[in-house]
Order: structure tokens, then sequence, then C-alpha cells
């Protein structure tokens, strides 16, 4: 076999991008799916990890939640030890346990909300590896148009129309970024967007039905929060102001591993 760099436990959604990227870069890969599906390892993490049928390599991704701190710490220990070895780990996690933080911006270096990924994020950081929050996936089959749909009763818009900032990550945006983290390893959380956000009135203008643009239309008028927020405009003078800025900053990232983001929502 192949020496591998990088093995990922998981070739989710971001698998498409992650493998694109590494034949782009020459980067050397195995990969998992609990099938064994497309050529890849069969394998799943439980309580008790059995790492018997995973390779070595220079950095191990973990793509999916883990929800036991115990499972990681055991994963990681058997496979470091089968292997005598102490690969990079990379953990992705998401940008929502930020979105807690009093502050109107949050960084890498914010306080966050404890949830349920939490403990195994813990784990991976005291082993000296990588949790990268990503902001909101899109590329391929995941597009944002296809979303505004989900928000179809009165709370869900009135939310939308109070907080705008959607913040997006390309899914071949986030492969560079974890292909950046293999190349240069650097421990720690580290928040990844597309540097900017787009603005939840926005697309609801551009690809809402007519029932939630009335919805949308009358909370504005007449809800004394959103007008408020919106400084008694329409949605479409809300919009022209251009005034949504975001509230995860990942300059930080992009500097560091001295990357750009390169893929960019188009709202038309």
């Amino acid at each position: 076999m192949t020496d591998i760099s990088l093995l990922v436990l998981g070739l989710g959604w971001t698998g498409q991008f992650i493998t694109q990227q590494c034949a782009a870069q020459k980067v050397a890969y195995a990969a998992t799916t609990r099938d064994g599906r497309h050529g890849t390892l069969a394998w799943t993490l439980t309580d008790e990890p059995d790492v018997s049928t995973l390779p070595p390599a220079r950095t191990v991704l973990v793509t999916f939640p883990v929800l036991s701190g115990p499972a990681m710490e055991k994963l990681m220990t058997a496979y470091e030890a089968k292997h005598s070895t102490k690969p990079h780990w990379i953990l992705l996690s998401s940008t929502r346990p930020f979105s807690s933080n009093p502050l109107p911006v949050s960084d890498r270096h914010s306080p966050m909300m404890p949830n349920d990924r939490t403990p195994a994020e813990e784990v991976t950081l005291v082993h000296q590896g990588t949790v990268l929050h990503l902001a909101g996936l899109w590329g391929a089959q995941r597009q944002p148009r296809n979303w505004v749909a989900r928000f179809s009763t009165e709370e869900a818009i009135r939310a939308k129309l109070l907080t705008r900032q959607l913040h997006l990550i390309h899914g071949q945006d986030v492969a560079r970024a974890i292909l950046a983290v293999h190349e240069q390893p650097r421990g720690g959380r580290w928040i990844v967007t597309d540097r900017g956000c787009q603005d939840w009135i926005r697309l609801f203008l551009t690809w809402a039905s007519s029932d939630q643009l009335i919805l949308a239309r009358r909370l504005a008028h007449e809800d004394e929060a959103c007008r408020t927020a919106l400084h008694n405009a329409t949605l479409e003078e809300a919009v022209a102001r251009g005034n949504v800025q975001p509230a995860s900053d990942s300059r930080e990232f992009w500097d560091t591993f001295g990357l750009e983001p390169t893929k960019f929502l188009k709202v038309e």
C-alpha cells in the first residue's frame, strides 16, 4: 500500500471535496465509511474503538460529531499505540457554540456554550490537535437557496429578521483549510468561514415564496422588535443599507495559514 499521509475517518459530505483537493495537491489518503463503499475502509467508531484496520498516517481527520470524550480518548490512544506514532488530529465542528457569545463578534478566542461535542473536542485539544469550527456548509447538493423554504412559520421568519447573518463556507474551501492544517499543523480551535456573511432578508427577497414574503413584510411592519431591528425600514430598504456585518470572525485562520477563501454564494 502507498504510504498514507492523511486518514479521513468518515468520508461523508465533505469527502467529495477532500478527495478532489487531495488529488489536486497530490496528498495520499485513505478513508473510512460505515459500509466500505467506493473503495473505502469499513469502520465505525464505538465505545471501545477497533483500530486494527486503520493504516498509519501523518494526520487523522475526524469529520463526524464525536459525542463521547472517553471514546475519543480511547480512539486516539489505541491508534497511537498500534502505530507507535503521534499523528496530528483534526476534528470538525461547527460555529454554533459561539452563538451564545454576548459580544457582537466571536473569534476563536471567544467564550463558547458547552454542548455534546465539547468533551471530545477538549480531548483533541489536550492531544495538541485541531478543532475546526465550520460555518454553514454549502456546495454540490447543499444549496442555500433550498434552505429558505424551511422557514415557513412566523416564528422562524421573525428569527431571521432579528438575526440576519448567515455565515457560510464552501466545501472546496473546507478541504483547502483541512489540507492547510495537514501541511502546517497548529493545534487549537479555529473558526472557518468565507470571511463575510449573507443577509437572510436578501435571501428571502430572492428565493422565498409569496406566502413567506407576506409574513416577512407583515412582521417588518407590525412587530415591534422587527421594526426596531430594521429601523422602520421595508425589507428592500434594509437590504439596500447593507449594514449586516459578520458575527463570526475567521480572519485569524486565513491569515495564519496564508490562504484566502475562493468560493462565495451568489444570490440572484
